[in-house]
């Protein structure tokens, strides 16, 4: 795991160990790129295989001695990525050196020999609890070697669920969360548009219960991959999940859908340039408020970064703040909410550095970041939620949410 300054913060080997001089190397490609998301997850050198995420400002790397599965070793840092962060709240290098002998434990147990063994949050905080004031009073008091018992993971017969769990409110939530990856050309016309989903359910159920899950529209999403617990062969069936959830907090289901109609609001840039004078200017609105829950289009923001050789720029809006950096010549609008009362705009004159000049035509993005609760822009719902194999009747809830990914409006 390194940090943002290149400094290694922990390191685990299987079969053999791996000199540093590897990772070494992995940075000065890091430092080189142009940014951070330029780098490729997977790089190939002579002798080793350098896989990698970045979370925050922490990478996490794997260096694989030979050929293998790329995909699963990404899987594999996502997962640890989302386990640190389950466990500590925050995924951040002061977590990670406070909480050393706990990561290291995780470690131990998540991989043996190089492979994946237990990857279950559930699980695994039955084998390491999550560093609790408590746990640590008690690591103080007693040997802190000391292996933690596994008694309740022995006696399920699922391995993501433990046995005997019991709630006085039984309970279970879904939330339906979706990320828009868009491309739109000046005149509002998509160019590409691709919806990113997941569905997360937080389970507090007494026993072992049964869930059935079924789709108002199934046919509208693709590319699925589900978490362990749901019955692949039911899906294939009916498109409905059939699954014995684990007990709290996990992630259901992630699919893909390509979008090809207009968003439910428009952003409309227009940035023209004229040697020693610039002018931006940038209308926002709702195309069809039918669309739009009640709650309306939540923290929206524009931002657009300009030619290296402007100077300052004199901004006006109609609602919201706005920002202009003049190191990295990005301007933000944080407009908020989006109402139908009104249509926000902004307005920028742009002044060059003295001395020089703007050309004739300069080519950007406009990206725009958002959040709608209550709106699956894909138009999943989740039709009935039913409960077999326990007496009890609990309470449901389902929610959803759609937010920007990369959505980017051109600007010629």
């Amino acid at each position: 795991t390194w940090a943002n300054n290149g400094e290694i913060i922990m390191e685990k080997h299987w079969r053999g160990t791996i000199p540093r001089s590897i990772g070494e190397d992995f940075w000065s490609m890091v430092t080189k790129a142009p940014s951070f998301k330029d780098v490729s997850p997977v790089i190939s050198t002579a002798k080793h295989y350098l896989v990698h995420i970045q979370r925050g400002s922490l990478f996490f790397l794997a260096i694989l001695g030979g050929e293998g599965n790329p995909l699963m070793t990404l899987e594999l840092l996502e997962r640890l990525a989302t386990l640190f962060q389950d466990y500590f709240t925050h995924l951040t290098e002061e977590c990670i050196k406070d909480n050393f002998v706990t990561c290291y434990q995780l470690l131990e147990e998540l991989v043996d020999n190089g492979f994946p063994v237990t990857t279950e949050p559930t699980v695994l905080k039955d084998l390491v609890p999550p560093p609790t004031l408590f746990n640590k009073v008690k690591n103080l008091a007693t040997n802190p070697t000391t292996t933690v018992s596994s008694f309740g993971i022995e006696s399920s017969t699922v391995p993501w669920r433990k046995s005997g769990v019991k709630y006085t409110n039984n309970e279970i939530f879904f939330d339906i969360v979706e990320e828009i990856d868009a491309i739109i050309d000046p005149n509002g016309q998509i160019i590409t548009s691709e919806i990113t989903g997941r569905i997360e359910a937080n389970s507090r159920l007494s026993g072992t219960p049964d869930v059935i899950l079924s789709f108002t529209n199934p046919q509208v999403i693709d590319d699925v991959s589900f978490h362990p617990c749901v019955r692949y062969a039911r899906y294939e069936q009916d498109r409905s999940l059939s699954f014995i959830p684990p007990d709290g907090l996990f992630e259901l289901m992630k699919y893909r859908t390509i979008y090809n109609q207009q968003a439910p609001f428009y952003v409309t840039p227009k940035l023209t340039f004229h040697k020693e004078t610039g002018r931006l200017s940038i209308m926002v609105g709702l195309k069809n408020s039918s669309l739009i829950p009640e709650k309306g289009i939540q923290d929206m923001r524009c931002s657009i970064v300009l030619p290296q050789n402007v100077e300052s720029a004199k901004i006006e809006t109609t609602q919201g703040t706005h920002t202009f950096d003049s190191v990295t010549k990005e301007l933000k609008w944080d407009i908020g909410k989006l109402s139908t009362m009104k249509s926000p705009s902004l307005t920028a004159n742009i002044v060059p550095v003295a001395g020089s000049i703007f050309p004739d035509q300069v080519a950007s993005n406009v990206m725009v970041d958002f959040r709608i609760p209550m709106l699956s822009l894909s138009g999943l719902k989740i039709d009935t939620v039913t409960l077999i194999n326990e007496k009890y009747k609990p309470y449901k809830g389902t929610r959803a949410l759609t937010k920007a990914g990369q959505y980017a409006v051109r600007t010629m």
